[in-house]
């Protein structure tokens, strides 16, 4: 593939069908700009293009903000080069001994890949919004596969994140991004009580578990938060929430990392809102945002229906044969029983403790700790 192909700006709003958002990001879509020439703060003084980051931990709101945030608070400047998009030609970057393809993979790969090729593979997928190699705006990237790693061991993935790795690929990014004329970068993770998360991501990877059960979920969980941690002093996963915000503000200024807890969305939207229009610098003041994601899998609280088990998936997804529950002899239902739920939370209180105080947020109210 050639790196000259230039990825198409998602556009996406909440009365669109999935086809038409599709459609919206195919290769040939129109790339007219909508947004300002420059990036600029609310009050309507100019400031120098950000390149923002949305990390998407799994399972915490990252289809509500594609759906009904992003598109509405930074129209014309939003980038999700991850999803169905990863597949598209244009989203793949050219192979590499890195084996960097999808744009997730340089956070999670050799940070010699950047000094190699991050000035070509971060213009690639910017390349709509920059004029003459540079950009014209602030621009958003949202990409939910950086942190996406398996924490079930399901399949052969990396095990934790290593943290000098991660840092040191943030860092290049952030240096990239400086070259090509943004004034600094600025990360965006929504974090989830761990709780639920890894009852909601369980049930999001069963389609792959040939035995997926509550006796099987509750055995991997508790593999998971077994021992004092979960893994060596250099490696942790995402949802260890003050590891990770640790490894990011040692690249980046603390004001310019926002962790923002989902549940937020139902016990303080006005102020979610609030905070995430700030730290966007959002010109779309007066856009209305719906209230609240919906999750299709929830059978009420603490229950969650399992996926049908793929039996085969086309290599562009088109076609999909999955085996009926019947014929597998699998639950159907998953629960997050109380006794699990205090696990959990117990296992993880401390570093949200200290992760709250990082970021000045009251995340005992909504049961982190």
């Amino acid at each position: 593939m050639k790196t000259d192909v230039r990825p198409p700006r998602v556009k996406m709003s909440r009365h669109e069908s999935p086809s038409q958002a599709a459609c919206a990001t195919s290769p040939s879509a129109d790339p007219t700009r909508q947004g300002a020439r420059d990036g600029t703060h609310p009050s309507g003084r100019p400031s120098e293009p950000i390149l923002y980051l949305h990390i998407g931990l799994p399972k915490a709101a990252s289809s509500y903000l594609h759906g009904h945030v992003f598109p509405q608070l930074m129209p014309g400047q939003y980038l999700m080069p991850g999803a169905r998009n990863a597949k598209l030609p244009a989203y793949r970057y050219r192979p590499n001994r890195y084996g960097v393809r999808r744009f997730s993979d340089a956070f999670q790969r050799n940070p010699g890949f950047w000094g190699d090729h991050g000035d070509a593979f971060l213009r690639q997928f910017l390349s709509p919004f920059l004029a003459g190699g540079h950009p014209e705006q602030s621009v958003l990237i949202s990409e939910e596969a950086i942190t996406r790693l398996n924490h079930f061991g399901i399949r052969a993935m990396p095990d934790a994140f290593e943290r000098g790795r991660l840092r040191d690929n943030l860092a290049a990014f952030d240096q990239c991004a400086r070259r090509m004329g943004f004034a600094r970068t600025r990360i965006l993770l929504m974090i989830r009580r761990q709780d639920l998360l890894l009852a909601s991501s369980y049930v999001q990877l069963s389609r792959k578990i040939i035995g997926a059960s509550q006796q099987d979920f509750e055995r991997r969980v508790e593999r998971l938060i077994s021992g004092g941690t979960v893994g060596p002093g250099h490696t942790f996963y995402p949802m260890e929430y003050a590891k990770l915000h640790e490894c990011l503000t040692s690249v980046l200024p603390a004001q310019d990392v926002c962790f923002l807890p989902i549940e937020s969305l139902a016990g303080a939207f006005d102020e979610f809102t609030h905070t995430i229009r700030r730290f966007l610098n959002a010109k779309s003041v007066a856009t209305e945002l719906s209230r609240r994601p919906s999750n299709t899998r929830s059978m009420g609280r603490n229950r969650w229906a399992l996926r049908p088990l793929l039996a085969f998936k086309s290599p562009k997804g088109a076609l999909e044969i999955t085996i009926p529950p019947a014929l597998t002899g699998r639950d159907s239902v998953i629960e997050l029983r109380p006794d699990m739920a205090e696990n959990i939370r117990r296992h993880y209180a401390e570093g949200n403790r200290q992760v709250a105080d990082a970021i000045t947020a009251d995340l005992g109210a909504y049961g982190y700790y």
